[in-house]
C-alpha cells in the first residue's frame, strides 16, 4: 500500500469448519505496529453478502486492522498487518 492512499479492508468470517458466518455488531479497529489503538470504526462498514469491508486512508506508517463481531454469543475476529510504502 502507498502512503496516503485509500485501501479497501475486507474480511470474511468463517467457523471452525470453514463455513462462512455472518456475525453481529461488526466493528473495525486500527492499531499501530506496537499494538496501540489508533482508531475504532463502527459506522460505514459495508456488509456485502458474505464479506464486510471498509475503505481506509492510511497515513505513512504500517498498521494492523482488526475486524470483530459476535456470532452465537462468542467473539470472532480477524487481524492483518498492512505495510505502507512511500512509493511503489
Amino acid at each position: 500500500m502507498i502512503a496516503n492512499d485509500t485501501v479497501r479492508l475486507i474480511v470474511e468470517f468463517k467457523d471452525f469448519n470453514g463455513n462462512t458466518i455472518v456475525p453481529e455488531n461488526v466493528s473495525l479497529k486500527i492499531y499501530d505496529t506496537k499494538q496501540n489503538l489508533i482508531e475504532t470504526v463502527t459506522d460505514n462498514i459495508v456488509h456485502d453478502s458474505t464479506k464486510y469491508y471498509y475503505d481506509y486512508t492510511a497515513t505513512d506508517s504500517d498498521f494492523i486492522f482488526e475486524f470483530s463481531g459476535f456470532y452465537n454469543n462468542k467473539t470472532v475476529l480477524s487481524r492483518q498487518l498492512v505495510t505502507v510504502k512511500f512509493t511503489k
